[in-house]
């Protein structure tokens, strides 16, 4: 059997996302270990036939030919996918649990967003993400839509999107000499931790807050 591994990783990441599943809940659904799942999907390890059966297996609705080879669509009643035009901006999916950004902006892994109107009383920006949590309040609260631009000025003390090896971390930001210490507002709950320089693929800037009350 011949198949494009990389693509297939997208298309379980699309399935994790429609069905909003965390890489944890999904290895559990179709009874394999998180580590494994986790060196599959980092291409640690290439994609066993039999890693491709399980998935089928709990997910029967999914259909073969669009998870091994890309044809069709997911499931029989699946609608057509949001066009991407400069009309429109990404919104990252909630489940995104790893790096990096950018291939969420400009590649494969774009169709796993959902494409926003753009909202004009913003400054340019190159996505939108949802809280899930309250680690930065009282600055920024559960649910709020923050709108995010890149930047290679970073001033310290102040707040950042991260993108890592471990996905987006949202903090307030100080230089370190191995790298940058993440604080939150919750320290409580969200102790600080430091993440080396040479796990961060870029800094965003927020520019713009959407908050329903």
């Amino acid at each position: 059997m011949v198949y494009e591994e990389d693509q297939i990783r997208e298309r379980i990441l699309k399935l994790m996302h429609r069905e909003g599943l965390s890489q944890v809940a999904f290895a559990s659904k179709i009874g394999k270990g998180q580590p494994a799942v986790s060196d599959i999907m980092r291409g640690k390890r290439e994609i066993p036939p039999k890693f491709l059966a399980s998935i089928l297996t709990a997910f029967p609705e999914v259909d073969k030919d669009w998870l091994v080879f890309g044809e069709g669509t997911m499931h029989k009643d699946d609608e057509p996918a949001e066009a991407i035009s400069s009309e429109t901006r990404p919104r990252l999916p909630k489940t995104m649990a790893e790096g990096n950004i950018e291939a969420f902006l400009s590649g494969p892994s774009r169709a796993l967003c959902q494409e926003k109107k753009v909202v004009s009383q913003f400054p340019d920006y190159e996505f939108t993400l949802i809280l899930k949590n309250d680690r930065m309040s009282p600055k920024y609260i559960r649910g709020d839509e923050l709108a995010f631009r890149k930047t290679s000025i970073v001033e310290w003390g102040n707040d950042y999107l991260l993108d890592t090896t471990e996905g987006p971390k949202f903090k307030k930001v100080l230089k370190t000499a191995e790298g940058v210490r993440c604080v939150s507002y919750n320290k409580k709950d969200y102790p600080d931790f430091e993440i080396p320089r040479d796990q961060i693929y870029g800094y965003y800037k927020c520019v713009g807050v959407i908050r329903v009350l």
